[in-house]
């Protein structure tokens, strides 16, 4: 039986920058960190690879979880790319805010560039879009109001 969604993982260029990044903004805290070398052929060989190296950090937040990479090997060749959220595959992960505007607010005033203010939705919820250092897509959302109906 499936108990709930645990967390979802982000692999970047640059762990500390990323870390820092959610925890400051969106109230992370690490919940366990480690690195692991070329040795841990269980671990390399249960993430798909060869070989490979590198740091991860698990960070906390009230109901979910972010486990963020970063990869010392296998190299990486290819650049940075932002990607649509329209390409297949992973598209964002989302933060429930209680008020979409001040959250747009005091994280625009931090540096962060969302693609449009806040947008009220037919079924009441507001919700914005902006992207983290790496480029991801990060939604805040603040949902509708129990009872919120959307028809006239």
């Amino acid at each position: 039986m499936i108990i709930a969604l645990h967390h979802t993982g982000i692999a970047t260029r640059d762990l500390d920058r990323l870390s820092n990044f959610y925890m400051k903004l969106f109230s992370g805290e690490i919940l366990h960190s480690f690195a692991w070398d070329r040795s841990d052929v269980a671990l390399s060989a249960r993430l798909g690879l060869k070989s490979s190296s590198g740091r991860l950090v698990m960070i906390g937040f009230p109901n979910a979880r972010l486990e963020l990479f970063e990869f010392s090997e296998p190299a990486i060749d290819s650049a940075p790319q932002l990607r649509s959220v329209a390409e297949p595959g992973l598209s964002h992960i989302c933060f429930q805010v209680s008020d979409c505007h001040a959250e747009h607010l005091r994280l625009s005033d931090a540096g962060v560039e969302f693609h449009a203010p806040p947008l009220a939705m037919p079924g009441g919820g507001i919700f914005a879009y902006c992207r983290d250092p790496d480029g991801n897509v990060v939604e805040i959302l603040q949902a509708p109001q129990p009872g919120h109906s959307s028809s006239p």
